[in-house]
C-alpha cells in the first residue's frame, strides 16, 4: 500500500512539474512580449555649455555689479529639464520621453497626472481619434474639462504623435521570400 501511495505522489509531482514548467515559460513569453512593446530608450543629447559673461567688480560700482552677479548666479542655477535624443533623432524630455515642443509642458501637466507618458508615446492617432480618446477619458475615467487648453494639447499631440506614415496593425511585417541560388 505504501508503494501505491508513493507512486501517486510521484505522478502528482510529475504533473505539478509540468505545470510549473508551463507556467514559467508563459511568464517568460509574456515578459518578452511586454519588453517588445516598450518605447526605445532615449539617447542623451549633448549638454549645452553655459556661456555667461564674467562679472568684474570695481570699487566705484559695487551695487549694480552685485545685482548683475545675482542675476548671473540665478540663471546658472535655474532648474532646466534634461533633454535627450530618441531613436528617431527627435529631442525629447528625458523624464517623460515626450517630444520637446511649444505645448509639451501643458501636455505633461494635463496628461501625466493620471497616466504614464508611455501611453502617449505608444499612441499615434489623428485629431479625431485624439478627441475621441479625450472624450472617453472624460466620460469613463473622470478627466476634467480641458477648456481652452484642449486645442493646444490636440495640436501638440497631432504634430508629435499623429498617425504613423506606414500602416501598422500590431503584427510584424511579412518576411521577404528568400532568393535561392539558381543557375
Amino acid at each position: 500500500m505504501k508503494q501505491k501511495d508513493m507512486y501517486k505522489e510521484t505522478g502528482n509531482t510529475r504533473r505539478t512539474a509540468k505545470f510549473r514548467w508551463l507556467l514559467a515559460s508563459l511568464c517568460v513569453w509574456l515578459l518578452c512580449a511586454w519588453i517588445a512593446q516598450q518605447p526605445v530608450p532615449a539617447k542623451k543629447a549633448p549638454a549645452k555649455a553655459h556661456t555667461a559673461a564674467p562679472v568684474r567688480r570695481t570699487t566705484t560700482t559695487k551695487k549694480p555689479v552685485k545685482a548683475k552677479a545675482a542675476a548671473v548666479v540665478a540663471t546658472e542655477t535655474a532648474p532646466m529639464d534634461a533633454t535627450a535624443l530618441n531613436a528617431q533623432g527627435v529631442v525629447v524630455d528625458e523624464a517623460t520621453g515626450l517630444a520637446l515642443g511649444e505645448n509639451m509642458i501643458l501636455v505633461k501637466g494635463q496628461c501625466t497626472v493620471c497616466h504614464s507618458s508611455k501611453l502617449i508615446l505608444q499612441s499615434h492617432f489623428d485629431r479625431e481619434k485624439w478627441v475621441e480618446r479625450i472624450r472617453w477619458m472624460q466620460r469613463t475615467q473622470k478627466l476634467w474639462d480641458l477648456g481652452e487648453t484642449e486645442k493646444p494639447i490636440l495640436d501638440y499631440l497631432v504634430k508629435n504623435y499623429g498617425p504613423i506614415k506606414t500602416p501598422f496593425d500590431g503584427r510584424r511585417l511579412p518576411l521577404e521570400t528568400p532568393k535561392w541560388h539558381t543557375r
